[in-house]
């Protein structure tokens, strides 16, 4: 009796080893894939990835994904991307998540399915994701999926905008502004406006200006910061930024435009 169990128990060790020595192969693997990648060379990490990813491996899975979306190493075909997309997310891979969530709201390699869209979206977004959370607070906010859920919009783009999401941030700051789903707030709005806008997102940048510029809906007056957001903005490419940045500088002394671009220099590093 003594003896079988000394052999079962050797058994299970020498099982249990195996599975450890597996497991270190496979991220192996993965890790040689990843160098094989950075390197240029395609085939070697096209090999490497599929080898950890058939034993299951998450992030080699998500590396096949990315290999056939993209044509690297391979001919690019979306429907192979999103089936290993797919066996990333099932194992609660949040990058992978995001990505199978994009692929049903464009409907590319997949069908194009809001409510799959959204199912995927959320998955992550219960991780705490914020790209997840900004595309739900988007797809919730036009109404797409089961219900037009506005108020569950601002929810999700809170709890992006809280972890710095700049999209999320400017779509607050859109919603305050109007009063949409929330207390109308213009001190609210000009907040997340500068959040978004100190971040480098463009279309904050333009409608901050716009607003200081303009004093709507009673935003206080300032020439200086509208002149520096709009500046921003126009440098980016935005004619309609551009043109209000000539009508202001046109009201202003050199001494003031001089004194604006100084600030904008500071927020662009």
């Amino acid at each position: 009796m003594k003896k079988t169990l000394t052999m079962f128990l050797l058994s299970c060790c020498l099982a249990l080893a195996a599975g450890m020595i597996g497991c270190q192969n496979v991220e192996a693997n993965y890790q040689e894939g990843v160098t094989a990648l950075k390197a240029g060379d395609y085939e070697t990490a096209l090999n490497k990835f599929r080898s950890a990813a058939e034993e299951g491996h998450a992030g080699a899975q998500v590396a096949m994904g990315e290999l056939y979306f993209r044509g690297k190493g391979i001919d690019r075909d979306a429907l192979k991307a999103a089936k290993w997309y797919r066996l990333a997310a099932d194992q609660g891979h949040m990058d992978a998540q995001v990505t199978l969530g994009w692929m049903y709201n464009v409907g590319s390699g997949v069908p194009h399915n809001f409510t799959e869209a959204i199912k995927w979206f959320r998955l992550a977004a219960d991780q705490g994701h914020p790209g997840a959370q900004n595309n739900l607070g988007v797809l919730y906010r036009q109404g797409r999926g089961d219900q037009n859920d506005v108020k569950n919009a601002v929810v999700w783009f809170q709890k992006a905008a809280d972890q710095g999401m700049a999209p999320a941030q400017y779509a607050l700051g859109q919603m305050y502004l109007n009063g949409e789903s929330v207390d109308k707030s213009v001190a609210k709005a000009v907040e997340w406006y500068t959040r978004a806008a100190t971040q480098g997102l463009l279309e904050a940048q333009a409608d901050l200006g716009f607003l200081y510029a303009t004093r709507e809906d009673k935003v206080p007056q300032d020439f200086l910061i509208a002149y520096k957001w709009l500046s921003l903005a126009a440098l980016k490419g935005d004619k309609i930024a551009q043109k209000d940045l000539e009508k202001l500088g046109a009201i202003m002394t050199p001494a003031q435009i001089e004194e604006a671009k100084e600030l904008a220099r500071k927020v662009s590093g």
